[in-house]
């Protein structure tokens, strides 16, 4: 038999080589088949009370409410009458983007500032200490664009895209106020 760049493969290499893969593909086959049954059968989600099913509550270390889970690491919270999503870890407690993209209805970044929305819930994106999120929705066309960085500094005001979205009323919280103390887990 000729092998690759014709090398000759012996006969036993071959049975070898494909005994090998059969018991790679078994093992895989295996693996994942392990995976389906330990994996959960459904989802985490919040609990309002209304519902009989059974809901993950994110507490801190000393069990006060950070919020309701939604996936693995994204909680929602009601805010000040408004239902804000945002990522969490265990370890490190409420994710910090470190900046946030801030829109304008005006060319030279004044005015109202606005940031996108893109859910039914509010979108909250932590940065530094300040948690961002819309508080309505509204198709805007905006102007102008700059960054807002955790250290309190802003980039520069740019022209905007020009292509119409959906934005919110940019509202801010410091998480501060929240007085979590890490590490999170869930409990039901």
């Amino acid at each position: 038999m000729r092998g690759v760049q014709g090398n000759r493969v012996s006969p036993k290499a071959l049975r070898s080589t494909s005994k090998r893969i059969r018991l790679y593909r078994s093992a895989t086959l295996l693996v994942a088949a392990i995976g389906l049954l330990l994996a959960p059968t459904g989802f985490a989600r919040a609990d309002n009370g209304n519902s009989s099913g059974h809901g993950f509550r994110v507490v801190d270390k000393r069990g006060k409410l950070v919020g309701y889970s939604i996936s693995e690491n994204l909680v929602a919270r009601e805010i000040n009458g408004t239902w804000v999503t945002f990522y969490v870890h265990p370890r490190l407690g409420i994710f910090d983007s470190r900046a946030i993209y801030v829109h304008y209805l005006t060319t030279d970044c004044s005015g109202p500032r606005y940031i996108s929305h893109y859910s039914t819930f509010a979108e909250g994106t932590r940065v530094g200490s300040i948690l961002y999120y819309p508080t309505d929705t509204q198709v805007l066309t905006p102007l102008s664009v700059r960054v807002v960085y955790a250290t309190g500094g802003e980039g520069v005001c740019s022209p905007a895209s020009g292509i119409p979205d959906v934005y919110g009323a940019a509202t801010t919280i410091d998480v501060d106020t929240f007085g979590l103390e890490v590490p999170f887990r869930a409990i039901q």
